[in-house]
């Protein structure tokens, strides 16, 4: 099947699209972001499409000639991994809720892609991190300075405690943090809800920030990390706290909130836990994606090799 470059088509791709990710919102509770990556790769398929093609009929080679169309525009390997990942799951769709008899995809493979290893603290620089968040930043004198420290430093700690992701660390309110029993109540991807216990030392610093600090930031919003006008701090203004703070400590600039959360599994799986137990704190919904934390030191390696080996120390 010989495709070329075409104009938007008719409405029925249009309603195809719309009625995949109402499906993928409802039925599989996809989250906003990731129905957002749906709408533009389907879409940028959809205006590549000639207007003559009945998309029911399309067949492994119009595909291929889609994905070299990409790959002449210098697409980069994850986002065609992605783009053909869209389509497996748009066109699985149109067989199984539309009736369509043949699958394009199916014999389509995903590009490689090289997996990067996260980035990720020695638990030394984590200690320095914290550390410096009892110095805390030159916010300016009295009470809102001594404030905005104290929220800095608990969610820090909390983040590092926890794993979580930012957007679920800014999203908490206190409805959602047991400092009693110290845990926190997530509702992560895909609305899955979970549970991330967190330590007495991180416990302690949030309820001084929530019991003693927070009500002077004068709260117009019921989630539990203000910014100085009371409303939520938002992910780029934590994102530079964070920055400042590693300035402070002498860690490297390219530290963010999902560097703690790789320190976090990374550290975790150094001191012996299981993949399965870290895939339940990280609210990661499939095993494969927690696989990417098995980049442990050889030389850790080898002490847990002697430690628990039976013939370790031979």
């Amino acid at each position: 099947m010989e495709l070329t470059k075409g104009t938007l088509k008719t409405k029925t791709i249009e309603n195809l699209i719309e009625d995949f990710l109402q499906f993928q919102r409802i039925d599989r509770g996809a989250a906003d972001h990731t129905i957002q990556a749906y709408r533009t790769d389907l879409h940028q398929f959809a205006r590549w499409l000639p207007e003559s093609v009945d998309l029911e009929r399309m067949d492994p080679e119009g595909i291929q000639a889609f994905l070299s169309y990409l790959y002449d525009l210098k697409q980069r390997s994850t986002s065609l991994a992605r783009k053909t990942s869209t389509l497996k799951q748009f066109f699985k769709f149109c067989c199984r809720e539309k009736g369509w008899v043949a699958n394009p995809m199916e014999k389509i493979r995903s590009p490689h892609q090289s997996k990067r290893l996260p980035e990720f603290l020695t638990v030394d620089q984590v200690n320095a991190l914290l550390k410096a968040t009892h110095q805390g930043l030159p916010y300016p004198h009295g009470n809102q300075g001594d404030c905005l420290r104290a929220r800095d430093r608990a969610m820090t700690y909390l983040l590092y405690a926890t794993g979580l992701r930012i957007s679920e660390l800014l999203s908490l309110t206190s409805h959602q943090v047991d400092l009693t029993l110290s845990y926190v109540k997530i509702k992560g991807k895909g609305d899955r809800e979970r549970i991330a216990p967190f330590a007495d030392v991180a416990g302690d610093f949030v309820r001084t920030y929530v019991d003693v600090y927070r009500p002077h930031l004068q709260p117009l919003t019921e989630h539990l990390f203000l910014n100085h006008r009371g409303f939520v701090l938002s992910r780029q203004a934590f994102w530079k706290v964070l920055k400042s703070l590693a300035s402070l400590a002498d860690l490297p600039n390219s530290i963010s909130p999902h560097i703690l959360r790789h320190s976090f599994a990374t550290h975790l799986l150094e001191s012996g836990m299981n993949l399965r137990s870290l895939q339940m704190l990280l609210g990661h919904s499939d095993l494969s994606t927690t696989q990417i934390y098995t980049h442990i030191s050889p030389e850790h390696l080898k002490v847990t090799h002697r430690k628990f080996h039976p013939r370790g120390e031979d």
